[in-house]
């Protein structure tokens, strides 16, 4: 394994570790993080995942894979939505995580419909070309340039040609007193927060490959307003 290699393992498991030790307390913070991850919140803060089955042309035998799943709500949202015949997959850094998605899953009777499992984002568990749609929120911040970069040629190789990938994310705000405020407000808990702007993000879709990139989940949002979103959509090219 290559020093490149290396620095992107250890970045990923440090933000697991992060998690498991913060979602485990029990302190306000933890306890607020905990509420917001519950999956009768995801429409808060994932508001623009409503108009996800029509944007992504969604239908029942799409295979799909939510990386960064946390406690699996948006899964659960687009099974009620679009009742997937194909076995939906979760994957997160952090084994508390991991748990409490398990756990949700088995609570609703959607264990055998929803498979979730613990990976790293920049070494995808799947085969290549064997996903239809791959969905990321929230997941990006903590990852660095080399990592992201990374993490999305991996999300080309296991997406079929012409599989679509949606993902949104924190980002930067033009007031210096709101891009302050935010910046202490997501590294609560966590080592590392990356912020990039709109055209940072489609670089680094570009530079893997994607195409067709559609401006996604800017807002607005139901949950704490004052934070700039920034997402697309994007393709996996027929040749390509």
């Amino acid at each position: 394994m290559s020093v490149l290699e290396h620095a992107i393992n250890d970045e990923e498991l440090t933000t697991a570790d992060d998690y498991n030790r913060w979602l485990a307390q029990d302190t306000f913070g933890a306890r607020w993080v905990r509420f917001w991850f519950a999956p009768k919140q995801t429409l808060f803060l994932n508001t623009p995942a409503r108009k996800l089955p029509g944007l992504l042309s969604l239908t029942p035998e799409d295979k799909v894979l939510d990386i960064g799943c946390g406690y699996g709500g948006l899964l659960i949202y687009l099974k009620r939505r679009v009742g997937f015949t194909e076995v939906m997959e979760g994957l997160d850094s952090s084994g508390l995580m991991v748990t409490r998605a398990r756990t949700e899953m088995q609570r609703r009777g959607l264990d055998s419909c929803i498979n979730i499992r613990q990976g790293m984002a920049t070494k995808l568990p799947y085969p290549d070309g064997s996903l239809d749609v791959v969905l990321s929120t929230y997941v990006i911040k903590h990852l660095s340039d080399e990592s992201l970069l990374e993490m999305f040629r991996e999300v080309k190789r296991v997406l079929k040609p012409d599989g679509r990938f949606c993902l949104w994310e924190a980002a930067p705000s033009k007031n210096i007193y709101l891009q302050v405020f935010n910046l202490k407000l997501l590294k609560m808990g966590v080592s590392t927060t990356y912020l990039r702007t709109s055209e940072q993000l489609r670089q680094s879709l570009e530079s893997a490959g994607f195409c067709d990139l559609q401006p996604y989940g800017h807002g607005p949002y139901y949950y704490y307003p004052p934070l700039p979103r920034v997402g697309f959509i994007a393709r996996r090219p027929l040749g390509g």
